[in-house]
């Protein structure tokens, strides 16, 4: 254990920065949104633009929530966020995707060179490496861009994290849209955003069904033929 630490000391810190980073940084820009609300509905496309290459770069490296994004998104541009959100989403993930496969350069795959039984493991869960993308990122609580840097350092393919990715994201980012659509003050949207019996089962039932997915499919993973 200590060996693991230690050869991937930078990784783990990595990982514990893109976890901690999306509450501060997101309660910095709150703050800003809620006292410039009717400057930032005046806002023409160019503006918009800039807004998303922002939230490209601040997604990728855990600065703002990715249903943050979407929930400020669907508040001020309605549906027609829908777009620019998804694009802007899959940008951020290959760009996290790519920062960390430099950062971990193969270390956590190589601790298990000499561990048959785990390395069968990990063999197994890359055959069904499309369906635990898709789980993984159903989840509203496991982190946008720590999943980011546990699924490159997993060595998935990079099609595969795009495609299964975004599939796996469609619900929530639709749900938190839509929320961001039926606001009526962004105060309240922000401090509340599940507020309503619906609302809060929808994100409970993603994070089941994630769970139960991902759990499925590590079970599965154990009791395949070694």
């Amino acid at each position: 254990m200590f060996d693991f630490f230690k050869k991937n000391t930078f990784s783990i810190i990595y990982t514990f920065f893109l976890g901690i980073m999306p509450l501060m940084a997101s309660s910095s820009i709150t703050y800003w949104v809620i006292f410039h609300e009717k400057e930032i509905q005046t806002w023409a496309l160019f503006s918009w633009v800039l807004v998303f290459l922002f939230a490209c770069l601040s997604m990728a490296f855990a600065l703002t929530p990715t249903t943050f994004v979407a929930l400020l998104s669907g508040y001020f541009l309605g549906w027609q966020a829908i777009l620019p959100v998804a694009i802007t989403y899959g940008l951020a993930s290959i760009i996290g995707f790519k920062v960390a496969e430099k950062i971990d350069g193969g270390r956590f795959m190589a601790l298990w060179q000499h561990k048959p039984s785990v390395q069968q493991l990990i063999a197994n869960l890359q055959k069904q490496e499309f369906k635990i993308i898709i789980f993984a990122r159903l989840s509203p609580v496991l982190p946008f861009a720590v999943s980011n840097v546990l699924l490159s350092c997993a060595k998935v393919r990079l099609q595969n994290f795009v495609v299964a990715g975004f599939i796996g994201m469609l619900p929530r980012t639709l749900l938190s849209i839509w929320l961001g659509t039926q606001a009526q003050a962004i105060k309240t949207l922000i401090q509340h955003p599940s507020q309503g019996n619906s609302t809060q089962f929808a994100f409970i039932l993603l994070v089941v069904v994630s769970v139960y997915g991902l759990f499925s499919l590590v079970k599965k993973a154990l009791q395949a033929p070694q």
